[in-house]
């Protein structure tokens, strides 16, 4: 039997973030940058947003981002739990990058956040003893075939010639 812990994670996540003092803003805001890209390929999803820091770390019903963000992960294809573990993650270091900070501090925390999912699963079609390699949504041509003289037997046609 196969050990589970040798099966690689799902998504890989790297934030990053950029702190920049403004006197003269209202508040202290986070400005993310959030892309979901599966490995080997162009981003699946990309959103921006721009919520208070403590409505981030502090609000759940009455911070959409955190919504739209759960949202945005789960229609990726992260299953419900984990993307809650996402927002943890991300709510846990906003958290801990402002921490030390004045409660009256004012600026914007620039955050990026990455999440890599491991690419699309291959599909493989047996076919005799050896297994065909399939790509990611390979289509399968369909054949097309009509009844034989004999009543019984079909025959392959080319698709220019069904009748």
């Amino acid at each position: 039997m196969k050990n589970d812990n040798n099966h690689p994670p799902p998504f890989k996540l790297k934030l990053t973030h950029q702190l920049e003092h403004r006197q003269e803003a209202e508040e202290f805001t986070l400005d993310a940058n959030v892309k979901i890209i599966r490995q080997g390929s162009l981003p699946l999803q990309e959103a921006f947003f721009s919520s208070t820091v403590d409505n981030f770390i502090f609000e759940d019903e009455d911070c959409p981002e955190k919504v739209e963000l759960y949202e945005l992960f789960v229609d990726a294809g992260i299953v419900e739990f984990e993307a809650q573990f996402l927002l943890i993650d991300m709510i846990l270091y906003v958290s801990e990058k402002t921490k030390s900070l004045d409660d009256d501090y004012k600026g914007v925390l620039a955050l990026t956040v990455e999440v890599t999912l491991q690419p699309e699963p291959v599909e493989f079609n047996r076919v005799g003893p050896e297994q065909q390699r399939l790509k990611p949504n390979h289509k399968i041509p369909k054949a097309m075939y009509k009844i034989g003289a004999d009543g019984v037997s079909l025959v392959r046609c080319k698709p220019d010639r069904i009748t």
